[in-house]
């Protein structure tokens, strides 16, 4: 092989370099959404919630490749969150793992959020990545957050 192989990028309709970010944003994107889905079995009082997050995100998702409206998020201004990492080394080594989970998807949440800022800077992403969706991690991160600290408690 004399070159590097690429890839044909949904969003863009083009041939992508590996290292382009955009798949990496949606690999972080599946890994939050797997962090979710855990969340529904370990804190079921708040399954209901951590579904709605997921089916956001798969709608996002939408919107980016196809421009399909992504579902409303405006739930979560609803929900309370907490900003801060005061804790932080208190959950890691807390013994709950529905806390570990929601600390780990929180944290997956900022890796969410500096790809998606990426994506947002580069020309033929720039549109579909916007700083409106952007604030729905922004809530969700909090959100997470507050979570994994009520759940460290409990």
């Amino acid at each position: 092989m004399e070159e590097f192989p690429r890839f044909h990028c949904c969003v863009d309709q083009k041939e992508e370099d590996y290292d382009s970010g955009i798949q990496m944003y949606f690999m972080r994107e599946y890994d939050l959404a797997e962090l979710l889905a855990r969340l529904i079995d370990l804190d079921a009082p708040h399954a209901e919630e951590y579904k709605k997050m997921v089916d956001f995100i798969k709608s996002l998702e939408n919107y980016i490749i196809t421009g399909e409206k992504p579902e409303d998020f405006t739930f979560m201004e609803k929900i309370e969150g907490e900003k801060g990492w005061t804790n932080a080394y208190k959950l890691i080594l807390c013994n709950s793992r529905a806390a570990h989970v929601a600390f780990r998807a929180c944290r997956k949440t900022i890796e969410v959020l500096y790809y998606y800022r990426i994506m947002s800077r580069i020309d033929g992403f720039s549109e579909r990545f916007n700083p409106e969706n952007f604030r729905a991690f922004l809530l969700m991160r909090d959100i997470l957050y507050k979570r994994s600290l009520d759940l460290m408690e409990n």
